[in-house]
């Protein structure tokens, strides 16, 4: 559970870890980043929503609640904070907490700053991440019992994402059937590939409310030391479901597994203004 409830929202729940300062080269998948401009559903109303996390959509595993916001009076930046925690027997056997703040250009829908605390039974981590132009600057800070460790890394990339950003970026896009988005992401430490790729549109039932919703595909590989990428033979698959209106909210996401799925799905929303 630990490192996974946070990231389970957006993407995957994949484990973090450290990333060399200098790796060699650009290798060929970095071609494939998609630099289009924000598209036409960029704008996003300041909106609270609550997901519950689920194991085969019986067992309930956590809960996630999420605030984004623009900032000031200059409406410049998007602020988004998200806090979770595990629930239920899931508790009982992996304790977690999580709070994670990003800060998104509202223009280019490019990540800022991005921090992440997590804290299990044993354990706590916080991720603070920096993007500058042209490289992203992590910084890892673990404490357990008295000691304390902190490292600090690198990597050259000019147009790499958060979880927020990237989820602003994916759902400001057309999204016409057949497109394929293909993002570089950094929940923690380490950069992942991800690629989103639509399906098509569908009626889509959560919860026992009917959504006209926008259904996607996704893979996702971890970006390692020597820039090659690791798939991940467990998962299955990976399905995400946006509204198909002008908000575009992420309505669930499914990991399947080679012993069933879990899934974050929408229990509440509130429009902030």
């Amino acid at each position: 559970m630990k490192a996974r409830l946070s990231f389970l929202f957006l993407y995957l729940f994949l484990p973090g870890g450290a990333f060399s300062d200098d790796p060699v080269g650009p290798p060929d998948w970095m071609k494939d980043i998609t630099r289009l401009p924000p598209g036409k559903h960029a704008n996003l109303r300041p909106v609270a929503l609550e997901y519950t996390l689920d194991w085969n959509n019986r067992i309930n595993a956590g809960r996630v609640d999420i605030a984004i916001i623009s900032d000031g009076t200059a409406k410049e930046k998007f602020v988004g904070d998200a806090s979770g925690r595990s629930t239920g027997f899931a508790r009982v056997l992996f304790p977690y907490d999580f709070h994670a703040r990003s800060i998104v250009d509202q223009n280019s829908l490019r990540p800022l700053t991005f921090q992440l605390v997590e804290k299990d039974r044993n354990e706590e981590n916080s991720y603070d991440i920096i993007f500058e132009n042209r490289r992203q600057i992590y910084t890892t800070t673990s404490k357990q019992k008295d000691e304390t460790l902190s490292a600090t890394s690198r990597f050259k990339f000019d147009f790499g994402q958060d979880v927020l950003s990237s989820a602003f970026y994916l759902r400001s896009q057309a999204l016409e059937d057949g497109d394929a988005i293909t993002m570089l992401v950094t929940p923690f430490n380490r950069p992942y590939l991800a690629t989103f790729r639509v399906v098509g549109r569908e009626t889509h039932n959560v919860k026992g409310t009917e959504y006209e919703a926008i259904r996607l595909d996704a893979t996702v590989g971890k970006v390692e030391a020597d820039l090659s990428i690791k798939s991940y033979e467990k998962i299955k698959r990976t399905t995400l479901w946006f509204t198909d209106d002008e908000y575009r909210i992420p309505l669930e996401l499914q990991a399947h597994l080679t012993c069933g799925y879990v899934s974050a799905r929408i229990d509440g929303k509130k429009w902030l203004e």
